[in-house]
């Protein structure tokens, strides 16, 4: 029998030192912050951002009908002028390429001291060409119009 001999093995030596055992882990204990507690085992402070997020959400639904209803308040009157614009526009020729400011009359005595309210009553419609220089009194109730004058706006015009 022969013998091999390989010399291409390889050894692991051991190391000098000796085996230290584990360390131990210690794992501090969880500390919870504690909120103060009102009344009882239970905590308030659920209850507390329930009843905030209700409150601030009245408020701004309380804000959006609010807005809602001026919308439709300025839309209402917008549909009022343009109706009053075209029943003006069955009776006398208007400037096609402006848009009038339409103001109603609240207390006609006040303005007596102006030629051009010198007839008008409460109620009547005035309609106001900045560009045309030019103002209308317009009376619904007898679907008449009172006056026509020019305008002056009270600006200086640019040259």
């Amino acid at each position: 029998m022969q013998s091999t001999t390989n010399s291409t093995r390889t050894f692991q030596t051991s190391s000098t030192q000796p085996k230290q055992p584990p360390r131990r882990q210690f794992k501090l204990p969880r500390v919870k912050p504690k909120l103060p507690k009102i009344t009882g085992k239970k905590s308030v402070w659920p209850w507390l951002l329930v009843i905030v997020l209700i409150a601030v959400s009245l408020f701004l639904f309380q804000q959006y009908r609010e807005a809602k209803d001026k919308l439709q308040h300025q839309s209402g009157a917008s549909q009022q002028a343009a109706g009053v614009i075209s029943r003006v526009r069955k009776l006398v020729v208007l400037p096609a390429n402006e848009k009038p400011t339409v103001a109603t009359v609240q207390d006609a005595s006040k303005l007596r001291s102006q030629t051009f309210f010198a007839n008008a009553r409460n109620g009547d419609k005035v309609l106001i060409y900045a560009n045309e220089k030019e103002a209308i009194l317009y009376r619904p109730s007898t679907n008449q119009i009172v006056t026509i004058a020019p305008a002056s706006t009270g600006v200086a015009p640019n040259q």
